[in-house]
């Protein structure tokens, strides 16, 4: 039944993806996209602003890998868990080609007034999708260890708000449009998805 519920969650996720990329292949400016950026809009040199600048560094390719380095090194010292090693190293690496291939696919120019440095093409927000996948991994192999259910839960949401507010830092600061963030989100999910399945499909296979 499990196996069954998240291969239809990874399938709404490919169906989610086509139409989004659909929709922004047309050209058109979309109503989502100004009603969604024209809410969460910001101004320099405020709180707000100061606040998303800070949190969307969390999903800087600096910072994830960096992060991606601690975390391998981490699962191969003290777990010994190579096929985490490899499956981690496979989601963050391959979503992040996979991310740059559809960038130069579809080539969408970002918003016009960024509040921050940006480069590239826009869709999909790489720091959505390869955030979500880089997050979504650590908080899987983190609840793996805990005990605690509640303790699980506490992780799980930590980890879904923390991805969430990357994302919208990324609208905030005008370096994406929301299409490109929930892309990148809908991507993220049914890549990580089936990064997971692949390491739990291994792991049985060995045990």
């Amino acid at each position: 039944m499990i196996k069954y519920a998240r291969i239809t969650v990874i399938l709404l996720c490919v169906i989610i993806f086509i139409f989004l990329m659909n929709e922004v292949q047309n050209g058109k400016v979309l109503a989502f996209d100004e009603f969604i950026s024209d809410r969460l809009a910001v101004e320099k040199n405020t709180y707000l602003f100061t606040f998303y600048k800070s949190i969307t560094y969390l999903g800087s390719s600096i910072f994830i890998g960096f992060g991606s380095l601690l975390f391998i090194l981490y699962l191969w010292m003290k777990k010994k868990d190579y096929m985490a090693i490899a499956v981690f190293s496979i989601g963050v690496a391959g979503g992040d080609l996979l991310k740059r291939g559809i960038k130069n696919l579809i080539q969408r120019e970002r918003p016009e007034n960024h509040l921050v440095k940006a480069a590239g093409f826009s869709f999909p927000s790489g720091h959505s999708m390869v955030g979500l996948i880089f997050f979504s991994m650590i908080a899987y192999f983190i609840i793996k260890e805990v005990k605690s259910k509640s303790l699980k839960w506490g992780v799980g949401i930590s980890f879904i708000l923390l991805v969430l507010v990357i994302g919208i830092s990324r609208i905030a600061l005008k370096v994406h449009f929301p299409t490109d963030v929930l892309a990148g989100f809908v991507l993220g999910v049914g890549y990580s998805l089936t990064c997971l399945c692949l390491y739990q499909w291994l792991e049985r296979r060995v045990i």
